[in-house]
């Protein structure tokens, strides 16, 4: 059970990473954005060399894309608001 949660733990972690810097890569329109896709491959075989199991490599791949699009749409909505504001 304790390492089915630290497992769990990881897969989440790495994969929160690698969206988020996936997410960062699409929205920023520098050149500092190839560091950030730089460091979603970094982190996914990183990933890859420490979980050998497809279960485990399917689920982070999936948990990256969704939180990929949810750091895509959390900085839209930021977006949104900042050029949008609420009449007084």
């Amino acid at each position: 059970m304790k390492d089915s949660v630290r497992t769990s733990f990881w897969v989440i972690l790495y994969s929160f990473l690698a969206g988020v810097s996936l997410a960062l890569f699409a929205n920023i329109p520098d050149l500092i954005k190839y560091v950030f896709s730089l460091l979603a491959l970094y982190i996914g075989i990183r990933f890859f060399r420490r979980f050998e199991t497809v279960g485990l490599r399917v689920a982070f791949i999936v948990l990256a894309i969704v939180f990929y699009f949810l750091a895509a749409l959390c900085y839209a909505m930021y977006v949104y608001i900042k050029d949008n504001p609420i009449p007084a």
